[in-house]
């Protein structure tokens, strides 16, 4: 290797932002800021197309429209960092709120444990199928997706509507354009945050997924850390089925179709390479807040709902093909650091 050559990556030290000019100044910050940009950028078009976007009413409803999205989104970002991929999220929502909503009776607090609980137990089940079965992820999540489907029929196969005090409440309570549902989003979204910056766990989620071989080489509980995943990502799904309640007073069996797809697009359009090893949660919850403003825009325009499936759709796989880009971008940079 060349002087100056890191040693444990083969690639030359990245050139210090001090160093370069305003030019590439300018592109390392938009390298890193890429999704905060098209977030404001969407906004401001988004302003011009429909007047209606920029009122306290409208961003409230954007705001809590995102919030579900969002907390799932948590959970898929943490499954895909690893590596790995998540298909049952939203069906595991789904189950946890018509548990949540069956057990309402026995109190708010001890259903609520009781549904998270259940989508923690999901979590466990696929996440020992993936470490010990070695089931791959795609395959094993699933599967999971049509258990906990199947889960949620069987215990009603029609909406449950709830009658809380205590739910009637949270759904009216808000704080400004702040509803119940958006400040769990973000008190969620602060503590993952202070997770992934803080402990150590977090760095080796990130080194499994960028090369989980290497990983368990150096001495990284590889298998425990992807369990660990996979059980958070249930807890946050079966939290996520208790604010959906939250929010329509109901437990929905067929809740949520279709989100699972919606949590990787959002999270790939916030910059996260979607084979593993590299993301930001807080970019990658800038990309739930740009999806869901394409269907809220869509909404305030009045576009028929046929073709915000198609819309849907070609974004989700922009996402995918943007993720395949960055992907093989990286692997020059890769290429010409390791030949330099």
């Amino acid at each position: 290797m060349s002087a100056g050559t890191d040693t444990r990556t083969g690639m030359r030290p990245a050139t210090p932002t001090s160093a370069l000019s305003g030019r590439g100044r300018w592109r390392v910050w938009l390298g890193h800021n890429d999704a905060f940009v098209i977030l404001v950028g969407f906004a401001l078009l988004a302003s011009v197309i429909s007047p209606a976007f920029l009122t306290p009413h409208n961003l409230g409803n954007l705001l809590t429209q995102s919030a579900l999205l969002g907390l799932l989104a948590i959970a898929q970002f943490l499954v895909v960092v690893s590596g790995g991929f998540d298909l049952s999220v939203a069906a595991v929502m789904a189950f946890s709120s018509l548990v949540f909503a069956h057990f309402i009776g026995l109190g708010f607090v001890p259903a609520a444990l009781l549904a998270i609980l259940a989508g923690g137990t999901c979590g466990l089940f696929s996440g020992l199928v993936i470490t010990k079965g070695r089931v791959q992820p795609l395959i094993a999540t699933l599967a999971m997706m049509g258990i906990a489907r199947g889960l949620a029929l069987s215990v009603s196969e029609k909406s449950i509507l709830v009658n809380d005090p205590t739910v009637a409440a949270l759904r009216g309570f808000s704080l400004g354009i702040l509803s119940t549902p958006t400040l769990v989003w973000f008190f969620v979204l602060t503590i993952a945050v202070a997770w992934l910056a803080l402990t150590r766990q977090a760095l080796h989620l990130y080194a499994i997924g960028g090369n989980e071989v290497t990983a368990r080489l150096a001495g990284v509980a590889v298998n425990r850390i992807k369990l660990g995943v996979y059980v958070a990502s249930g807890l946050l799904s079966g939290l996520t089925g208790v604010v959906m309640v939250m929010r329509s007073s109901s437990g929905v069996p067929l809740g949520g179709m279709g989100w699972e797809l919606d949590t990787i697009a959002s999270i790939v359009i916030g910059g996260v390479n979607l084979f593993g090893g590299e993301g930001r949660l807080m970019r990658a919850m800038a990309g739930v807040l740009i999806y869901q403003m394409i269907a809220n825009v869509m909404n305030l325009s009045g576009l028929d709902p046929f073709y915000q499936d198609i819309v849907r759709a070609g974004v989700i796989v922009a996402a995918v093909g943007l993720s395949i880009f960055r992907n093989r971008k990286a692997g020059r940079r890769v290429i010409q650091g390791r030949s330099a």
